[in-house]
């Protein structure tokens, strides 16, 4: 078999343009997820902020809390709201962190395969290279 450098050249174009594809996506997917996760953590926070004057005035009803009254139940109750809102934030921003690391290993991967085909790729054809090569001196 006669060395044909457009055959590898072909070979490696297609790789290099599904390499970009499949990086194009991960990185389109990537910024959804960004979007998505930032509007989630938005609107968790929105809510919190709509939560607090209806749990102050819970407290007021029942006289727990007011104008120079702030009770031990009201000041507990508080502290735990926040806590579970700080955590609850905590898990949503640490959920967009995790969602990202996976978009960029997927992207690594990637590299990483792209990169092993080109090798691949240029081992196959010094192979050739080689045969050829032989061919030629066996015909002398």
């Amino acid at each position: 078999m006669a060395y044909d450098p457009s055959m590898f050249e072909n070979r490696r174009r297609g790789l290099t343009q599904q390499y970009g594809a499949e990086s194009a996506m991960n990185e389109y997917a990537r910024m959804l997820a960004q979007q998505r996760g930032s509007r989630s953590l938005g609107e968790f926070q929105r809510g919190v902020t709509k939560q607090i004057p209806q749990f102050g005035r819970a407290f007021g009803r029942k006289g727990l809390v007011g104008q120079g009254i702030r009770s031990g139940i009201f000041n507990r109750a508080l502290k735990e709201f926040g806590q579970e809102a700080a955590r609850q934030q905590g898990y949503t921003t640490q959920d967009l962190a995790d969602e990202q690391r996976q978009f960029q290993f997927r992207e690594a991967q990637a590299k990483s395969g792209i990169e092993q085909s080109l090798l691949d790729l240029e081992a196959e054809k010094a192979r050739q290279i080689a045969e050829s090569a032989q061919g030629l001196l066996s015909l002398r």
